[in-house]
């Protein structure tokens, strides 16, 4: 069970954090050579900008997921933070269910609409947009598989911790 939650933990800071920022000096790179042939060589690239523009989405949403791992997702923290610890758990779970529940439901036609659109090639670098949107799949994944451990871990809290009192609710 060790073995695996290493291996788990192994694949998730390589998609998260090793590939968002692989992708992310990637953009910034080919947005610098992009500029260097413009202005200083006066030739203008395809492929530079292209590249930047998918990098740029990879960056978007593993950064995205890495974000909700780290628990950076958008809240009115004014106030959420004003409430009570139970009770904003219990908003984290059903906001994390509607969105897992979201995400699981579209993820099937997601990942059809990708196989489908593999024929179809990008202007300059000649890939597939699977490839290039295919990301967006690893996304609700892994935002799927960070809000159920959210789940998990905010009902073990309420489980664990049963002194509500009349104040904490109101």
């Amino acid at each position: 069970m060790e073995l695996f939650k290493k291996i788990y933990h192994a694949i998730i800071i390589f998609l998260e954090e090793i590939l968002s920022t692989a992708a992310l000096i990637i953009c910034v790179s080919t947005i610098i050579i992009q500029v260097f042939y413009r202005y200083f060589l006066n030739i203008s690239l395809e492929w530079p900008f292209e590249l930047s523009i998918y990098a740029y989405i990879w960056t978007l949403y593993l950064g995205a997921a890495w974000g909700i791992r780290e628990g950076h997702h958008v809240k009115f923290n004014l106030i959420f933070d004003a409430l009570p610890t139970k009770i904003q758990k219990i908003i984290n779970i059903l906001f994390n269910s509607i969105t897992t529940t979201v995400f699981i439901i579209i993820f099937k036609p997601v990942w059809e609409y990708l196989l489908f659109n593999y024929r179809i090639k990008t202007v300059a670098l000649k890939i597939p947009w699977t490839y290039v949107f295919g990301v967006f799949s690893i996304f609700l994944f892994l935002t799927i598989i960070h809000n159920i451990e959210y789940i998990i871990n905010d009902i073990k809290f309420l489980f664990t911790h049963k002194d509500f009192n009349k104040q904490e609710i109101m």
